[in-house]
């Protein structure tokens, strides 16, 4: 069976939703909250963007910047740019109303997520937000092993048990996943103080922070 690779995924946005429960419910909460935050002439900034989908989702007027080093990142579109960077390096955030990261973080390097985080928060206008999607390890390991075994029965509805075990031996390589606590003392230390939770499904959450 061939390595998985992200970039050699036919169709990735069905892919997303066929390994993530719910994804597409979360994407309509994403975008329905996007609602509250959105002031004119500010940008809006998609970190780890992949094929743009949710920037092209946003029904807006406002600039629009997706960074991503995926094969998968598509051509510029009207009032979207989109731009081929390695997150784990220094990248720009700037006059922004929401910052996205969906399911991103957790494939950084470790030593390069306070960074990207820091980076999110500085460049976010007052009162705006940045929406952080990550799967988590739990603190307890009755606790991990209930979520990732209930999430494997979910994926075997869409894929065979030889892909789901290949696909979770080659993501140990370049996905770190972080706990919950981990997630929350990064962003307190940037400096966001209104956090909460939003969206879960097994190991995956979605955090909301306002700056």
């Amino acid at each position: 069976m061939k390595e998985f690779n992200f970039n050699t995924i036919q169709d990735f946005d069905s892919h997303i939703q066929k390994s993530i429960p719910n994804y597409d419910v979360l994407n309509n909460m994403i975008l329905s909250m996007s609602e509250y935050f959105i002031t004119k002439s500010a940008n809006i900034y998609d970190l780890g963007c992949s094929t743009g989908r949710l920037l092209k989702e946003l029904r807006c007027d406002n600039p629009k910047i997706g960074y991503d080093n995926s094969k998968l990142l598509p051509s510029d579109e009207d009032n979207i740019k989109f731009k081929s960077i390695d997150l784990n390096e220094a990248f720009e955030v700037s006059n922004a109303c929401l910052v996205y990261s969906i399911f991103t973080m957790q494939f950084l390097q470790r030593d390069k997520r306070k960074q990207f985080v820091n980076t999110a928060y500085k460049g976010l206008n007052e009162g705006s937000a940045f929406i952080l999607c990550e799967k988590i390890y739990q603190d307890k390991g009755i606790l991990q092993e209930v979520m990732s075994f209930s999430h494997y029965d979910y994926k075997l509805s869409h894929f065979s048990a030889d892909e789901i075990i290949h696909k979770e031996r080659d993501l140990r390589f370049i996905m770190k996943p972080n706990t919950l606590t981990e997630n929350y003392q990064l962003l307190e230390s940037a400096g966001f103080s209104d956090i909460t939770s939003f969206w879960q499904s097994y190991n995956f959450i979605g955090l909301i922070a306002i700056k």
